[in-house]
C-alpha cells in the first residue's frame, strides 16, 4: 500500500502550477526570429513554385492555341484546293493573318513509272486518272525560331478517254 504523504501534496501542488505557468508564459513570448525566417522562406518557395505553374500553363496554352489556328489555317488552304476542278503541279504561298504564312505544293505521283505490269500495246490504267500529292504548310515566328506544321493528303483527278 502507497503512503500519502500529506505535509508534501502543497509543494507538488506549486511545482504544477509553476511548469503551467512557464508553458504559458513562453507560448505567449511568440515565436524566434530563427522559426519566423524559416516559416518566410518554406513559404516564399511555395508561392514560387505555384507562379512557374501558372506562367508554364499559360505558355502552353499559348502554344496550343497557336497550333490549333495553324491547323485551321492548313486546313482551310488544303480545302480550297480540294474544290478546284483541275490541280496544276507547282508551289503557291502567300500571308494569313496573326503572323502565319502558308506555302501549298502540288505535284503529280506516277505509281507505276517504268510499265513493267502492263501488256504491250495496252493503254496504263493510270493514264485515265491522275494521282496528286499535296502538301499544305502553315509557318509561323514562336520564340526564338520559326514553328511548322504540315498537311499531306493525296486527290486524283480524272479524265475522260479518248474514243
Amino acid at each position: 500500500m502507497s503512503r500519502v504523504n500529506w505535509a508534501d501534496t502543497p509543494n507538488r501542488r506549486l511545482r504544477t502550477l509553476n511548469a503551467r505557468r512557464q508553458t504559458l508564459d513562453a507560448a505567449a513570448r511568440g515565436f524566434t526570429l530563427l522559426e519566423v525566417m524559416i516559416a518566410l522562406a518554406i513559404l516564399g518557395i511555395g508561392i514560387v513554385t505555384v507562379l512557374e505553374l501558372f506562367a508554364g500553363n499559360l505558355r502552353l496554352g499559348v502554344k496550343a492555341s497557336r497550333y490549333t489556328l495553324a491547323t485551321i489555317y492548313a486546313q482551310n488552304v488544303m480545302s480550297h484546293l480540294f474544290t478546284q476542278d483541275f490541280l496544276n503541279d507547282g508551289e503557291e504561298s502567300g500571308e494569313l493573318p496573326g503572323g502565319y504564312a502558308w506555302r501549298a505544293r502540288v505535284q503529280e505521283i506516277h505509281p507505276d513509272e517504268d510499265r513493267s505490269r502492263l501488256q504491250p500495246n495496252r493503254q496504263n490504267p493510270t493514264d485515265l486518272f491522275h494521282l496528286k500529292e499535296i502538301e499544305v504548310r502553315v509557318s509561323w515566328s514562336e520564340g526564338n525560331g520559326e514553328q511548322n506544321l504540315v498537311l499531306h493528303s493525296l486527290r486524283t483527278l480524272t479524265e475522260q478517254p479518248v474514243q
